[in-house]
């Protein structure tokens, strides 16, 4: 088996309401067209676990944390982890977001 992502049930949440959001604020076909590009992101992560940044969190237990934003919605933020074979997809979220507070008010 080649490489793959997994994704974590929030993950699903976090692409569920943006989809939504930008299908009433912009178009259906904008919301689809979210999805697909974070799924692709998600495949080219998997092959290229390496390519995002680490982010400047301080909390000991996000050290492994990457960081890569989506292609044509560059403010969302994917947040993941290399695993053996691809990647492991934590959550979905936009830059502006207090990154570190989420995360660690979740225990990841």
């Amino acid at each position: 088996m080649g490489p793959h992502y997994i994704v974590r049930p929030k993950v699903s949440e976090d692409l569920d309401e943006q989809a939504f959001y930008l299908a009433n604020e912009a178009s259906a076909e904008i919301g689809h067209r979210f999805l697909i590009a974070a799924h692709e992101t998600f495949n080219l992560l998997a092959t290229q676990p390496e390519m995002g940044w680490h982010p400047r969190l301080r909390h000991p237990s996000l050290t492994s944390l990457r960081v890569f934003r989506i292609s044509g919605f560059e403010r969302m933020l994917i947040l993941y982890r290399p695993i053996k074979d691809g990647v492991e997809i934590i959550r979905v979220i936009h830059g502006s977001r207090d990154i570190e507070r989420i995360l660690t008010r979740e225990g990841i």
